[in-house]
């Protein structure tokens, strides 16, 4: 004689037990592309003060990243922002906009 126990299995839904927390993402900020607009240093050689210090710009991250590993510098990605405010609700919210055109640096 053979006994067999089953369980139904729930495989496709949910339980409210064993849901998973999921963070749902922000679409970008309204910019071409829909990238953000980041721009790429290689760090000063020389710096002890632990103050960052911008070298030279590079156009994209696999140049200053390349950069880097020939030198042994550090290398930074910098992204300019402005703060805005949505005051269409009850509560205004605070938030970012990516700043268009950017601020040439040196």
């Amino acid at each position: 004689m053979t006994t067999s126990l089953t369980e139904p299995v729930n495989d496709d839904k949910e339980t409210q037990g064993n849901r998973i927390a999921r963070t749902v993402r922000k679409p970008r900020a309204n910019i071409p592309n829909g990238s953000e607009a980041q721009r790429f240093f290689l760090a000063k050689p020389g710096n002890s003060t632990g103050i960052p210090e911008l070298g030279k710009e590079f156009l994209g991250e696999s140049e200053v990243m390349a950069e880097s590993f020939k030198t042994g510098l550090n290398y930074f990605v910098v992204s300019e922002w402005r703060g805005v405010a949505d005051l269409s609700g009850r509560k205004p919210q605070l938030g970012r906009e990516a700043a268009r055109g950017g601020t040439k640096m040196g």
